[in-house]
């Protein structure tokens, strides 16, 4: 009986096992689908100029890639079919390269899953080439970027501007990361460009009132890290202010180089993920620091003028793509304690309170300062010091450890920021002055960005 049972089933496989040799036969059999590929490690690194992306997988082989461009603000996409990044992975990578501001990390899919590379670059133009090419390791891919050579400064032309201010723009300057100062004995100011190169050093004195010589030099000529350094040597120390101008760096040396026209507000979406808590400080019954001089407290108090200032950093922080949380937007009263919780409620990734600072006799103090509690909001004060005193050119109080109850209770990074003295005259001039809260707004936007970009963000690499 083995026999015809045997044979009864062979005549009931046959129609599968003539149709499983067609599929053969045409490369259709049905087999189980490849299993994603998982990226365990990702990171950045310089090399020869070039921007090197490597990513990790848990298997042999070159990852695929597809790649396309986005505007407003201009982006690089690549898209990793097959692929799903590990949980671990940091959503930002921070990268110091002319033409990128970051890198991004994120799952764009997950059925079928697609791991997506964003490129923040810096401007508009050509995105850079690319290509994948197999590291050391067999389940390493290398993705090769081809940025942009590093920007020439040219020497800086010069132009009067209102009220005897002097102007030196360095063009295309814009997007290289900066640090600027004032040096003593002969007094001048130096820029320093992290990512420029100079054709030649560059000496030319200058004619306008004020400036006895302008200087370019080579700090580094590390192909891979090059900082190029411009200096001012002025006649007498005086005020000056930094600012950006489209795709230029302006210096503006002068009295009141803080009250020129700025140009509009480039926003490039540089913090999009984030989240920023604003806390425009006192409100209500509160009225924060009145300037008293001869015939009593004089209005608008430190509340109106630290509330204008908040409401454009809020817009500010906005057009840059941060989820902005405003502690008060009209006159009223909040507590300390509740300013605190609203960030750390919302696990923000900085926390900013605002105010004017004030002291017992009139016009003795002046100038700016921000204040820090936990250590680890120590470079987040820095950054916006430095902003806002290159900005609004008033004097330079430092940055403060201090036990302010606002920025010890919250938990995330925070800094109290003084930004001048309401009962200073001159300070004063400059807090009632629109140009001024406007400046003071972004500045501390830029060292926002400048704190932020080196910090993971979870807003990841949708696009």
């Amino acid at each position: 009986m083995a026999g015809p049972v045997a044979s009864a089933r062979l005549r009931a496989w046959r129609p599968f096992l003539v149709l499983s040799v067609l599929w053969a036969a045409i490369g259709v059999l049905p087999v189980a689908a490849a299993a994603a590929r998982v990226i365990s490690q990702a990171g950045v690194h310089e090399r020869a100029g070039d921007l090197v992306l490597a990513v990790l997988a848990d298997r042999e082989g070159l990852l695929e890639l597809k790649s396309f461009v986005l505007d407003n603000p201009p982006r690089l996409v690549l898209d990793l079919p097959g692929a799903v990044l590990a949980s671990d992975l940091p959503a930002v990578l921070p990268v110091e390269v002319a033409g990128i501001r970051q890198v991004r990390l994120g799952q764009f899919q997950s059925d079928p899953p697609i791991a997506r590379i964003v490129l923040d670059l810096a401007g508009e133009g050509d995105p850079p080439a690319w290509e994948a090419s197999p590291g050391d390791d067999p389940r390493e891919t290398l993705i090769v970027l081809d940025t942009c050579p590093a920007p020439v400064l040219e020497p800086p032309t010069v132009e009067k501007g209102e009220q005897g201010v002097v102007l030196l723009r360095l063009a295309g300057a814009a997007s290289l990361p900066r640090e600027f100062g004032c040096l003593k004995e002969p007094p001048r100011i130096y820029l320093d460009f992290t990512g420029a190169a100079l054709a030649a050093s560059y000496t030319g004195s200058c004619e306008e009132k004020g400036i006895r010589e302008i200087r370019m030099g080579q700090q580094s000529a590390d192909p891979e890290h090059p900082v190029s350094r411009v200096v001012v040597e002025l006649r007498e120390a005086g005020a000056y202010t930094v600012f950006t101008d489209g795709d230029d760096v302006v210096l503006a040396i002068g009295e009141n180089a803080w009250s020129l026209p700025l140009g509009d507000y480039l926003p490039s979406g540089r913090l999009k993920g984030r989240k920023v808590v604003v806390d425009p400080g006192h409100g209500g019954k509160d009225s924060g620091a009145p300037a008293f001089f001869r015939g009593g407290p004089q209005e608008p108090f430190e509340k109106d003028i630290v509330l204008d200032i908040g409401l454009r950093l809020a817009a500010l922080l906005k057009a840059e793509g941060a989820e902005v949380t405003m502690t008060r937007d009209d006159d009223t009263y909040v507590s300390l304690s509740g300013r605190a919780e609203i960030a750390n409620r919302l696990k923000a990734d900085a926390f900013v309170s605002l105010h004017c600072n004030s002291c017992d006799k009139p016009d003795t103090l002046c100038g700016t300062s921000v204040y820090f509690d936990h250590q680890h909001s120590a470079r987040f004060a820095a950054l916006v010091q430095n902003e806002l005193v290159a900005a609004l050119g008033t004097v330079d109080k430092g940055v403060r450890n201090a036990n302010f109850a606002v920025i010890r209770r919250a938990r995330v990074p925070g800094v109290l920021v003084e930004t001048a003295f309401i009962n200073h005259k001159e300070d004063r001039a400059r807090l009632l002055h629109p140009r001024f809260r406007e400046r003071a707004a972004r500045a501390i936007t830029a060292g926002l960005i400048r704190f932020l970009g080196t910090k993971s963000a979870e807003g990841g690499a949708g696009t």
